[in-house]
């Protein structure tokens, strides 16, 4: 398999995975901690090699199983012919306009949801003080 068509395989296979998991090539590149330029590269087949040390990092961001990892690896470094399945279909490519708009209401809705846990993780006590405050009923106990 020649370079370039090895490397427009695995980009691909990474853009497939990378949908599938609903991220974006940012929220890839956080999760794997490489660049965000670099996890571009790749999906677009722009890198002649990609490393082992990134398929690891990217396998783990995308949450592949065994044997997707194991075929990302293989079609990277030429061990594996490209095959129909290698390429997202064109349904998988982008879901419908409402989809996709249904989807990242939720996700925004999931992100501050998220955001408003974690804020009271980190100020928990206080947080906790300030809700039990305003549901308790006033008495001398409850004022500490």
């Amino acid at each position: 398999m020649s370079g370039g068509t090895q490397d427009r395989a695995l980009g691909a296979m990474l853009r497939r995975w990378r949908e599938r998991a609903l991220l974006t090539q940012e929220d890839v590149a956080e999760r794997s901690g490489l660049s965000v330029r670099t996890v571009r590269r790749l999906e677009g087949g722009g890198l002649p090699r990609a490393r082992s040390t990134s398929l690891r990092l990217l396998g783990e961001a995308l949450g592949l199983d065994h044997a997707e990892r194991e075929r990302m690896a293989a079609v990277a470094h030429g061990a594996a012919r490209v095959t129909g399945k290698d390429q997202p279909s064109p349904a998988a490519q982008a879901p419908e306009r409402g989809e996709r708009a249904r989807t990242h209401d939720g996700l925004v809705r999931a992100h501050e949801a998220l955001g408003q846990a974690e804020h009271a993780c980190r100020n928990g006590r206080e947080v906790l003080k300030a809700l039990l405050a305003d549901s308790l009923p006033s008495t001398p106990e409850n004022r500490r």
